[in-house]
């Protein structure tokens, strides 16, 4: 899967496009749910997983998202970022309904993620609060 996005940003699901050296090290220095994870475990992740990459027109990634999946009842939408340098311009948006409207998970029955702060955004594409401590799980959930 790849769509173009906004100012010719693409999102792909092409695991070989991934540099690993930059998401592992967005992770493990900049997040605040990842720090100090290791650049082997951030590899098996993402080989366990489904993977969408952010990049701008040159190919260099932007921003980076996952899901824990067996593609058919279950996934975990998670490690959710776009670097400082490229927010402000709708692509976290762009990623994240490009991950839920992926053809590996837009029929999963629960899509559910953490969030501290993104709530509005994860709304706008059907994520609903499951409870009401902090950090925020939600879910989205497709009817039967």
């Amino acid at each position: 899967m790849e769509r173009i996005g906004p100012d010719g940003y693409v999102v792909s699901d092409d695991i070989e496009r991934i540099d690993r050296t930059y998401v592992a090290e967005w992770l493990a220095n900049q997040s605040y749910w990842a720090i100090g994870r290791p650049r082997e475990v951030q590899d098996r992740a993402i080989d366990g997983s489904l993977n969408i990459g952010l990049y701008v027109p040159d190919g260099t990634m932007a921003g980076f998202c996952r899901f824990v999946t067996d593609r058919a009842t279950f996934a975990w939408l998670c490690d959710v970022f776009v670097d400082e340098s490229h927010r402000g311009r709708g692509l976290g948006a762009f990623m994240v309904r490009s991950a839920v409207e992926h053809p590996d998970v837009v029929d999963v029955r629960r899509q559910v993620l953490i969030s501290t702060t993104a709530q509005p955004l994860y709304a706008r594409f059907g994520y609903t609060p499951l409870g009401d401590q902090a950090p925020v799980w939600m879910a989205r959930t497709r009817p039967s």
